[in-house]
């Protein structure tokens, strides 16, 4: 499996097809559910939609999935850093970039920062403060056990944690998104396999994948994107569900009133995470892309 040793980690990264290059920036957040994933049965499949057009590449990112996951380097900054480093690596000077939810933020400071590498920018269920609104109480639950982290460490964070929380944060607000589009017994059924698997683990290896996660929620909170929003001068097209329960088109009507361009194409009916979850958000999307790739 293809691994690049970056920026004082290792990240895994898969890449398919031919051509003009695309990078998907993926949403969640490092959690030990991600790395409970039976790996030995992963395949390209939505990808497969991309790879057929352009050089498709995928990469975990810090902390997520295959990729290493070490205690630290989870700042925006320093993880819009791993995916320039990755370019590097692969020799990719400029891409067409898709920052799908918590990876929207990444693609946003990476878009401002290194605007010569971004050809476009396609930010899909995604918004610049994603742990902005104070009265949420999933925000405010989330906020009070990062203190805890900060003040008292990982494994007294993890003996605090709050009830169902076991593998991940995700279970306090995927199951709206996931009953409204019809696979709530599905993810459930998942989240029992995985809670039974964290069960036979270690407490201080279960304690350090929640700081992980907490760590990594809380250079979101820290992180004021609009302010890096202003700046990108690349093309950029907020793509959104009308019905997005994760989080809401406001967000994305957020966006587009920072980023200096930017346009607004709402899938009415549409959930979150479009890109990889249905086939027309990806068609928007390498339309997209073509659109412009045709003009340079």
């Amino acid at each position: 499996m293809p691994f690049a040793d970056v920026n004082g980690t290792r990240l895994f990264y898969e890449t398919g097809g031919e051509g003009t290059p695309v990078v998907f920036v993926h949403g969640g957040f490092p959690s030990l559910a991600s790395r409970l994933e039976d790996f030995g049965t992963w395949q390209w499949t939505w990808e497969q939609d991309f790879a057929a057009r352009f050089q498709f590449v995928w990469y975990d990112r810090r902390g997520c999935w295959r990729s290493a996951s070490p205690n630290n380097g989870y700042e925006l900054k320093n993880q819009a850093r791993d995916l320039a480093c990755l370019l590097d690596h692969l020799q990719l000077d400029s891409v067409h970039l898709i920052g799908s939810s918590a990876g929207g933020p990444i693609s946003m400071v990476f878009a401002a920062y290194q605007p010569e590498r971004v050809r476009s920018l396609t930010l899909a269920g995604t918004g610049l403060n994603l742990w902005s609104e104070q009265s949420d109480p999933v925000t405010k639950i989330v906020r009070e056990q990062v203190a805890v982290l900060q003040r008292a460490g990982a494994e007294a964070a993890f003996a605090r944690r709050p009830a169902r929380v076991e593998t991940s944060f995700e279970i306090l607000w995927r199951p709206d998104e996931a009953d409204t589009r019809g696979w709530l017994d599905e993810y459930m059924e998942r989240e029992s396999r995985r809670t039974q698997l964290a069960a036979q683990l270690p407490t201080r290896e279960r304690a350090h994948y929640y700081a992980v996660e907490l760590a990594s929620i809380g250079a979101y909170m820290e992180h004021d994107v609009r302010v890096d929003a202003a700046k990108i001068s690349a093309p950029t097209l907020v793509l959104h569900g009308s019905d997005d329960r994760e989080v809401p088109v406001r967000f994305g009507q957020e966006i587009v009133r920072t980023v200096p361009g930017a346009v607004l194409q709402v899938v009415q009916g549409g959930g979150h995470s479009l890109v990889h979850r249905t086939k027309e958000g990806r068609q928007i999307a390498i339309d997209f892309i073509c659109v412009w790739e045709s003009m340079t």
